[in-house]
């Protein structure tokens, strides 16, 4: 109670609250929805080791700006469906927001996709819930060959690199298992600039009132 009501000295215990707090209600819904007991001690460790990977990764800098523009480059000779994806999110905000906009050399109509749940915990996992749901969209329209795109270097450097992110375990799993599933898969970062229609679908779903899911190739009025 201390730590809620700001009454204890700013340090690096205190720092990881936050995410104490919101597995400690992740443990309760487990409880609750599925009678699963977790260990106290378990759920202490692991919100602290997410506490100091997100306080790691935001020391993190992209040192490198060729594989950018590589990337950019590549944008427009693919041949392979170009998925860009994008998550919005606000502290201040019910929801966050996902977004991909997915095009093939070619072909005249793009398909989009747009949904916002439950605000999470940080940018960076409404960032990776953001490529989750565009694989598994994909999928879904048997497109199995798709180069994805996404402007957040950490997204980038998790996936390429999914041992050195232990805090977001369940959800690297999921991107692995996910792959699988695809003849060709690759995750390049790219300019905010180039990401802007998937950047632009995310940031309006997530202010909308309620819940939204939508995929189409036609975007419905509150989307532009």
């Amino acid at each position: 109670m201390d730590h809620l009501f700001r009454r204890t000295p700013t340090d690096s215990h205190s720092s990881s609250f936050p995410w104490v707090m919101w597995y400690i209600w992740k443990v309760r819904n487990d409880k609750i929805h599925e009678n699963i007991d977790r260990d106290p001690r378990d759920t202490l460790k692991l919100a602290d080791n997410e506490a100091n990977a997100w306080t790691l990764a935001q020391l993190e800098m992209v040192k490198d700006a060729s594989p950018r523009q590589s990337a950019e480059s590549e944008v427009i000779n693919n041949t392979w469906y170009r998925c860009f994806i994008d998550g919005s999110w606000k502290e201040s905000d019910n929801y966050s927001g996902l977004g991909w906009f997915c095009t093939l050399q070619g072909e005249d109509e793009p398909t989009m996709g747009a949904a916002n749940l439950r605000r999470s915990l940080t940018c960076l996992h409404t960032e990776v819930e953001a490529l989750v749901w565009a694989m598994r969209c994909m999928i879904g329209q048997d497109k199995r060959e798709v180069s994805f795109y996404t402007d957040c270097s950490d997204l980038v450097k998790m996936v390429s690199s999914p041992t050195e992110w232990p805090a977001f375990s369940t959800y690297l799993e999921a991107i692995q298992s996910d792959k699988d599933e695809f003849d060709f898969f690759s995750l390049s970062l790219i300019s905010r600039r180039v990401n802007s229609k998937a950047d632009k679908l995310a940031r309006n779903v997530r202010t909308q009132p309620h819940l939204i899911t939508y995929v189409n190739n036609i975007p419905p009025n509150w989307l532009l």
